[in-house]
Parts: structure tokens; C-alpha cells; sequence
């Protein structure tokens, strides 16, 4: 671990990497241009959806109690909360604050901050340099280091624009906590892994003591994040009951949405990005979230027409 904290980065940030045909670059301009279409290409994942399909997915009605509750703008109290839940010593996107200058700003800031926030929620407006993220690149630690697909990107958002992003996934949280299978334990409260690994240890005991056959299937999803359709994935929202003025801000954070490579603290032409949630947005988990629950829902749903179960 000392080794990689000594050196890891620096040597990351100079590395030769290779073209899609195999050739070593060396050259900053070049290996730049390479990580700027890499990304561009991954964040982008073609799909055609027969609108048809779309329009099936059902609209729930939600209570007027509750549309009201998820809709109101959002108070200082929440702000405030948000702020404290943001983690210390994060990099800076696009605007250059550090998560740390804004927890020093204290109810000055915050203050601010909540009259700003008030203003975007009801006018629907955002700023635009919140539309732009900086991409750094963070190793798998597998495969070749100089194979551009070994490594994960991480999106560093304006921090003001995620203190906003964090009041919506604190709003829903409880409305989709219900709703959300329990099969489900990533980014669940009081859940984790360990409940998983805890019932699959169970099933394996008790089909060894009965003598039974236990069949079992890991599936690694790739470019999980990034292939999301996002007009089935508002559809989808909707259909779990989050409400208009919910998903049009969830999808104002999105609108124009582009991004820029940094190496060695020099930046790509921006380019576009159509598909998946962000790497690193305070939303995406809870998105992914209720799209894998709606993907996985259809696929018991026809399983049990099949008569199979598990």
C-alpha cells in the first residue's frame, strides 16, 4: 500500500498506453487524444429502444401528500445535512472547491447555498458549468496497465452541484427503500454484501445436509453505469413513484451533460455524453438501484410464467 501511495500516481499519469490497433503511445498530446475517445466511446453505448416498449412501463399515482412532500424546495436544515454527509478531501471538479472549503464556510455558505438551490428547484434552471465533468482514470488492478479498458473512470463534479444532487436521493430514499426488493443490498440502508454472503453460506450448508444439487451464477455486468438508456430510466422513476418535478430536476442534472479527460493536469476538448448515470454522482446508486430492481422484476416475473424458481 506505501509502495502505491510513494509512486502509483505519478506513474500512472505517464504511462505508454496503447491505440486500438495495438500501438504504443508515448507522446502526452496523443495518449490524451486516446483517453478523450476511450471514454467518449464508453460513455456513449448505442441503443435503439422501440418507443412502444417505453410507453408500457406504467406511471404510478402518488398520493397528493406525498407528491407534495418530495416536490417542496428544499430547507436550510437540508442543505446543512448535506454538506456534513460530504466527504472530506475529495477533488474538485470543473469550479475548483474542494469539499473542505465548503464545510469551512460554515451558515454563511450554507445559507447561500440554500437560497441558490431554491432558486434552481423552483425555476428548474441549472448552472452551466455543473453540466461538465473532469474524468480521472483509477486502475482495476488487473490486466495490463497500458490497456485503456483496465481502467475505471471517476467523474469529478462541481462539489456545489453534488451538495444539490444529495437533497434528492435524501428526499426519495424512504419512498424507494420500500419498494426496492430485498434481494437488493447494495446501497440499501442497514444492508450490505455480507447479507448475501451470509445467505449464500445458509443455502450451501442446508443443500449439503439435505443432499441436494445448488446451482449457482455470478454474472459480471460491464459498463454497468454507463449503458443505462436513460428514457426508459425516467420511465422507470415514474413507475416507482417518483414525482414530475423529481425526475425533471433528476434529468435537468443530465441535460448537456459532458465531460473532460485530465492528465498531468491538462484537459481534453469536452465532448458529449448520452448514455448511463454518472461515475461518481450522488444519485447514480439509487437510479442503477431501481433500474436493476424494474430489469430483475420482469425477469422473475417471466421465470415463474416458466414455473422456475429460486
Amino acid at each position: 500500500m506505501i509502495r502505491r501511495l510513494k509512486g502509483g500516481k505519478a506513474k500512472i499519469e505517464e504511462m505508454p498506453i496503447h491505440d486500438k490497433q495495438g500501438k504504443l503511445l508515448t507522446n502526452g498530446h496523443e495518449r490524451l487524444h486516446r483517453w478523450s475517445k476511450h471514454f467518449r466511446e464508453l460513455l456513449n453505448v448505442s441503443s435503439t429502444v422501440d418507443p412502444s416498449i417505453i410507453q408500457r412501463i406504467s406511471i404510478s399515482q402518488i398520493s397528493p401528500e406525498e407528491q407534495k412532500r418530495q416536490d417542496k424546495p428544499p430547507s436550510l436544515l437540508e442543505v446543512e445535512e448535506a454538506i456534513r454527509r460530504m466527504k472530506s478531501g475529495k477533488a474538485p471538479g470543473m469550479d475548483g472547491l474542494s469539499t473542505d472549503v465548503i464545510k469551512a464556510g460554515g451558515r454563511a455558505l450554507s445559507t447561500r447555498l440554500h437560497a441558490l438551490f431554491v432558486e434552481i428547484w423552483e425555476e428548474e434552471k441549472t448552472i452551466d458549468d455543473w453540466s461538465t465533468a473532469i474524468i480521472i482514470r483509477l486502475f482495476k488492478n488487473k490486466g495490463d496497465k497500458r490497456d485503456c479498458s483496465n481502467y475505471r473512470g471517476i467523474s469529478l463534479l462541481p462539489v456545489a452541484s453534488k451538495v444539490f444532487s444529495r437533497v434528492i436521493p435524501n428526499r426519495v430514499q424512504n419512498h424507494l427503500g420500500t419498494q426496492i426488493m430485498e434481494q437488493q443490498a447494495g446501497f440499501q440502508s442497514n444492508r450490505s454484501t455480507i447479507d448475501h454472503i451470509f445467505t449464500l453460506k445458509l443455502l450451501m450448508e442446508k443443500t449439503r445436509v439435505h443432499n441436494k444439487s445448488l446451482f449457482l451464477c455470478f454474472i459480471d455486468i460491464q459498463k454497468a453505469y454507463d449503458s443505462i438508456n436513460r428514457e426508459i430510466l425516467w420511465r422507470i422513476c415514474r413507475h416507482y413513484g417518483l414525482s414530475e418535478k423529481i425526475v425533471r430536476l433528476l434529468q435537468l442534472s443530465y441535460k448537456d451533460s459532458k465531460a473532460r479527460v485530465r492528465i498531468n493536469g491538462e484537459l481534453s476538448d469536452p465532448f458529449d455524453i448520452e448514455t448511463g448515470v454518472q461515475q461518481g454522482g450522488i444519485p447514480s446508486p439509487i437510479l442503477f438501484n431501481v433500474f436493476f430492481d424494474f430489469v430483475m422484476r420482469q425477469i422473475f416475473d417471466r421465470l415463474a410464467i416458466l414455473n422456475v424458481t429460486g
